[in-house]
């Protein structure tokens, strides 16, 4: 989910660092310009491979193999950040079973295959940092989230099973839970000016902290959860949301 928003902040974090990067998400021309801004962004400028693989999540059987020939050209991985998401919002009866499918497909099921490919890796080089994003939904749904809500909250419990199975190897499994961040995933990111003010400043009333988080608040703690300042986390839940869950 590299391509805008939260995981493209995500991977410009990680690209300040210096690291290498794979980038994966559906558009081919987003993800063009996120290498090109992340390869200006090494403040170390050592030597650093980014790379992308354009397509659909829900497809990923049919590139197993490329993302592994891409992940050979790169420094051995020791971080995967699973972010692509889709949101819907409908009562029961609007839900439909293509709705489900697809939530599950590309908020759960694309989550687990690019962690069971990053495994091997994380186990030979007795390493391995996973941040899977979830929502405040996945621990408070609300009306009309139904499919969205009850796969975020299965990451969120999958992520723990993840913490236990991966403590032995010291593969972490850690999660973040966001609130409403404005990014294209939200219908007010493409409002008019005045209208997104308008919309924002209601939606702020809902906030402990009175305000709408940024893609930056997200990629900050997906940073400290993926490196060694967290190095001796594992299993967590943290909420970056304004307090949204609480309130």
């Amino acid at each position: 989910g590299a391509s805008s928003g939260i995981g493209a902040e995500i991977a410009k974090r990680f690209a300040t660092e210096g690291y290498d990067l794979l980038l994966l998400g559906r558009d081919k021309v987003k993800l063009t310009q996120v290498q090109t801004e992340c390869l200006n962004l090494n403040k170390n400028k050592t030597h650093q491979k980014i790379d992308f693989l354009a397509f659909d999540l829900a497809t990923i059987h049919h590139y197993t193999d490329a993302l592994k020939q891409k992940l050979a050209s790169l420094s051995p991985p020791t971080v995967l950040i699973n972010n692509a998401g889709l949101f819907h919002r409908g009562s029961l009866e609007e839900t439909s079973d293509a709705v489900w499918n697809s939530q599950f497909q590309i908020n759960l099921l694309s989550a687990v295959h690019l962690t069971q490919i990053l495994w091997p890796f994380f186990k030979n080089n007795k390493k391995g940092a996973i941040v899977n994003i979830s929502s405040t939904l996945g621990l408070k749904p609300t009306a009309d989230t139904s499919a969205y809500s009850a796969i975020k909250a299965a990451l969120i419990n999958w992520t723990q099973s993840l913490a236990q199975e991966g403590g032995p190897h010291n593969i972490r499994a850690n999660c973040i839970c966001p609130g409403i961040v404005d990014t294209p995933l939200h219908p007010f990111h493409h409002l008019d000016a005045d209208s997104k003010k308008r919309t924002l400043d209601q939606l702020s009333k809902y906030q402990l902290l009175s305000e709408i988080g940024k893609p930056q608040d997200i990629a900050e703690a997906a940073y400290f959860l993926a490196s060694d300042r967290s190095r001796w986390t594992t299993g967590s839940i943290l909420n970056v949301d304004g307090g949204i869950h609480i309130k």
